[in-house]
């Protein structure tokens, strides 16, 4: 089964610390269709997310993002 692939970047207003940054891309990583979650190394504000769009969407990922307490917008996709 060949899987549809979409990029996503989420601008979580703030500069994001190992602990608060592993924290969220764990809970991006557990999400239905989210194939891959990660901290940008160049700008550890932005969170790059690959997903299956067949599966989720990008405001579903923005809503856990800002459920888990941060300020954040969609800034690419």
């Amino acid at each position: 089964m060949q899987t549809t692939q979409a990029n996503l970047v989420v601008d979580v207003q703030k500069v994001l610390g190992r602990e608060s940054g592993n924290a969220l891309v764990s809970e991006l990583g557990g999400m239905s269709g989210v194939l891959r979650a990660t901290v940008s190394s160049r700008a550890s504000r932005l969170v790059l997310v690959d997903y299956d769009p067949w599966l989720t969407d990008s405001q579903r990922i923005l809503g856990t993002v800002q459920r888990q307490g941060f300020d954040a917008r969609l800034i690419g996709m």
